[in-house]
């Protein structure tokens, strides 16, 4: 696309790579009691997924990959470069291992202690809902809109994100005085647009509206880079603290926040076509790739983006990156793409009208892969197997194996969280949501007809 190479993220070493984890899966009874999220580059478990509890709010990526996966192998059978002797059995076995992973994904769908129910659900329960018709699926979807909605608290007209929050720098437990809304919260709005217009009920889709004007006001700076988190006061509404738990200093702009603020208003412009979010949407895009060229000419690869965009580089030439937020960002710029497409004018008053959003994440995905792709491909072989037909003929069949990878991650380089302050501080590994948000972007492509 547009002379950039993305073969790898149709080949067939990112499918081979998700069923060697997912397969791991079936030696355990649904519901599992922990999903993968991060793949450590050094250490004992180099090279392997360690895992979370199922409740962790990343449990919904691992499932959703397989269902990207599975979305190509339905609907786009001829963009995974894989054998073609066995896409149909790789689709079956897809749809099999999509169910188990998301037994438990079921179990949590009326959870009301996070804020993080459209990220659990949405990527497996939402797919497999349109993919195959699951009622099932959908009364889940459902449910978990329904249960985001009871964190809505009209005084300050916003979503309660997180519970608590603690840190060696700051313990906040007590939900009567503090109210805690964390820029991330952006991109589980489109739950309760979906649901609210499945369902016909306006409330859901007013609720959504609401909390994204209370982040647009209260969590985005004057130049449109973003707070990781903001305390508000319950009582009145009023911010009483803006400061991060993931990035480098309070004032400084993590990257995977301004990632997940592009493509949260990106997606609320999509439900609501009020242009305002998409001026917000850009604007936010604008700050990104700014930053990301202040790093041209200074170290290779300048669109894979550092952890944060302000933190001190211990080796300037070579900084800790995050390339799940590139990744993440590319969606949020792929979908302002389509919405510019949309409009009569292409462009949005108050913006820049030269810009190619396309372009620019396609070079985020492109360098990401030249960069964090690991180059330990896992890959289908074929193995002679006789057996007997009608109990006394032999025939030689081909059975479908693995060759599996040392890694279980499709890209490196990605950071969690690398705050002094963290309780779990862990950087430079592959991430699961990075792994989601790759397929992702790469079904947005083939959706949009672009390959």
């Amino acid at each position: 696309v547009r002379g950039v190479d993305l073969s790898e993220v149709y080949s067939e070493n990112v499918v081979a790579k998700i069923l060697q984890v997912a397969q791991k899966g079936l030696k355990q009874q649904a519901p599992l009691p922990t999903y993968p999220e991060s793949v450590p580059q050094t250490g004992p478990n180099a090279g392997r997924y360690e895992h979370r509890e199922a409740d962790f709010w990343t449990c919904g990526f691992f499932p959703g990959s397989i269902y990207a996966l599975l979305e190509r192998a339905v609907k786009f059978p001829r963009a995974s470069d894989v054998p073609e002797q066995y896409r149909t059995q790789i689709s079956n076995h897809l749809l099999d291992l999509g169910r188990h992973w998301s037994v438990a994904i079921n179990n949590m769908s009326s959870r009301t202690d996070t804020h993080d129910m459209g990220f659990i659900v949405q990527p497996s329960l939402q797919s497999d809902y349109e993919l195959t018709g699951n009622a099932e699926s959908l009364k889940s979807v459902v449910n978990a809109a329904y249960a985001l909605a009871s964190r809505y608290d009209g005084r300050v007209k916003a979503i309660r994100s997180w519970d608590v929050a603690i840190n060696y720098r700051y313990s906040i437990t007590d939900m009567e005085t503090n109210f805690l809304v964390i820029i991330d919260s952006m991109c589980n709005l489109d739950l309760l647009y979906y649901v609210g217009h499945n369902q016909n009920d306006q409330s859901l889709i007013d609720m959504a509206t609401q909390h994204a004007d209370t982040v647009m006001a209260a969590i985005l700076r004057d130049n449109y880079s973003s707070y990781h988190l903001v305390n508000f006061n319950p009582s009145t509404g009023v911010p009483q603290a803006k400061m991060t738990n993931q990035g480098w200093r309070d004032e400084s702009t993590w990257s995977r926040g301004q990632a997940w603020s592009i493509m949260g208003f990106a997606q609320t412009y999509k439900w609501t076509k009020d242009v305002k979010y998409l001026r917000t949407a850009i604007k936010c895009a604008e700050y990104f790739l700014d930053r990301l060229k202040e790093s041209e000419g200074k170290h290779h690869h300048p669109f894979v983006p550092a952890w944060d965009f302000n933190a001190p580089q211990d080796n300037p030439e070579e900084p800790l990156r995050d390339v799940s937020a590139g990744v993440i960002a590319a969606n949020g710029l792929f979908l302002i793409h389509q919405a510019l497409q949309s409009l009569s004018t292409g462009t949005v008053e108050g913006v820049p009208a030269d810009k190619n959003y396309l372009d620019y994440a396609l070079r985020l995905v492109g360098e990401t892969l030249d960069m964090a792709l690991d180059r330990d491909f896992a890959a289908f072989e074929a193995s002679e197997l006789t057996k007997a037909v009608n109990g006394t003929c032999p025939e030689v069949v081909e059975e479908m194996k693995l060759r599996e990878s040392g890694f279980d991650a499709i890209l490196r380089h990605s950071t969690a969280n690398n705050n002094e302050d963290a309780h779990k501080r862990y950087w430079d590994h592959g991430l699961v949501y990075a792994e989601y948000f790759l397929l992702e972007f790469g079904n947005k492509l083939l959706r949009a007809g672009l390959l």
